[in-house]
């Protein structure tokens, strides 16, 4: 991805195109992910840039994502991801916000939207950042911290809510999808029969007995 943007700037530059598109790479290694946000936020201020374009090491995305998210010229726009874990769910989210007499603070109920519009550019409450292209005048408008709370959700719910009570707005672009890299699946006698939901009785049914071979009994040691 960063060898194309390179070779685009370069491209766009040469054949003087508008706008065009010039890149300062910061990486982030294994720390808080709240704080590194922050940090990586501070160096786009620090070098007058329009946007953070910021993309998790765990996503697998297409090479062209920059270009694919900023032509919607909108102020936090992020593309379609699933969460790692099942059952998998869009990190699309409608959120509730309310106050707790007991704890006396604000909180935060984030609701997945499962039935997003395909393929489209939706306006939603909040979007997971696995990517995320936000423009730097939503960092101006808003105070430090800007990732970091303490509403007992994600860093970048956090976000999109303080940005929307200054007025922004938050997309998610359907048509744009990433992959989740995840845990390697074990597959094991017990998940080939979930995954292909057959009772013993219905793949008897379905495939017949296996007779072939006249049948043995396990060694002892296994069958213990």
């Amino acid at each position: 991805m960063f060898y194309y943007m390179g070779g685009r700037e370069i491209e766009d530059k040469v054949r003087q195109v508008s706008p065009r598109y010039e890149f300062i790479l910061v990486s982030a290694g294994e720390i808080f992910i709240s704080y590194a946000r922050e940090m990586l936020a501070d160096v786009a201020l620090q070098y007058h840039c329009d946007y953070l374009f910021m993309v998790d090491d765990d996503m697998m995305a297409p090479m062209d994502l920059f270009y694919r998210l900023v032509k919607h010229d909108v102020d936090i726009v992020a593309p379609l991801a699933f969460t790692r874990n099942p059952p998998h769910r869009p990190v699309m989210f409608s959120v509730v916000d309310g106050f707790d007499p007991v704890l006396r603070r604000q909180y935060y109920i984030n609701n997945t939207v499962h039935n997003y519009p395909r393929n489209k550019l939706v306006e939603c409450d909040a979007v997971g950042f696995g990517a995320a292209l936000i423009k730097t005048d939503v960092f101006r408008a808003m105070k430090k911290p800007w990732f970091m709370g303490t509403m007992g959700c994600g860093e970048d719910v956090h976000f999109c809510v303080q940005a929307k009570k200054l007025g922004f707005h938050v997309f998610m672009d359907t048509a744009t999808k990433l992959a989740h890299l995840s845990h390697p699946i074990v597959v094991t006698e017990d998940y080939s029969d979930q995954y292909n939901k057959l009772t013993q009785a219905e793949k008897d049914k379905f495939y017949g007995f296996y007779d072939k071979y006249e049948e043995k009994e396990p060694c002892p040691s296994l069958a213990s």
